[in-house]
């Protein structure tokens, strides 16, 4: 009798652990652009080489599970809701892409380039903060475009910012998509001024 209650406790447990619940994948997109740049190209050519990264991102940041919320120095992590791809990766990618819509003109090549593929200049990027807190995703980032070549700062500037958005997971990755396109605009106005 105890091997029978044993066996059907043994086949529950693994009935149990085949049924989790499904695990969700969410990543960042680009923002299509109506309005592009006055410097976008129509020929199609590329006429600058910009490198992007290194892209650093704060460490409690830096994992699959997204997280939801934070509010008083807690973070509440979303359930079965995880980052398709690194936050890093994420962010140069979709900040890549932006660019590129904004001015065709320019290709991006991401840190590390090879020695052949080296650009003029580098925009760097830390992201402090992501983050949903009530009713609103926000970001706090420092980023700098550097001339490669004498190795020089040319821009350096503190982006805060935050915009509404609305319950679950889906809404608050395409917040945090509409945020990378607002710091991408940013990061193409010095990139068009220090041509």
């Amino acid at each position: 009798m105890k091997r029978i209650i044993i066996f059907i406790g043994l086949c529950s447990l693994i009935a149990a652990c085949q049924h989790s619940p499904k695990k969700n994948y969410y990543y960042l997109t680009p923002q299509a652009n109506a309005e592009k740049s006055d410097a976008q190209n129509n020929s199609g050519s590329v006429l600058q080489l910009i490198g992007i990264g290194p892209v650093e991102v704060a460490d409690y940041l830096n994992r699959s599970q997204i997280i939801d919320n934070q509010t008083d120095n807690t973070l509440n992590m979303s359930e079965n809701a995880y980052w398709a791809e690194s936050l890093d990766k994420s962010i140069a990618r979709v900040v890549a892409q932006n660019l590129t819509q904004l001015n065709n003109s320019r290709s991006f090549v991401n840190f590390p380039w090879r020695n052949d593929s080296r650009p003029h200049y580098s925009l760097r990027l830390r992201v402090d903060n992501l983050a949903r807190t009530g009713g609103n995703a926000t970001i706090n980032a420092t980023w700098e475009l550097a001339n490669i070549e004498t190795k020089k700062v040319v821009v350096r500037r503190i982006f805060a910012h935050s915009v509404p958005v609305a319950a679950g997971t889906k809404a608050l990755a395409q917040s945090y998509s509409q945020l990378l396109g607002d710091l991408s605009k940013e990061m193409d106005d010095a990139l068009s001024k220090n041509n």
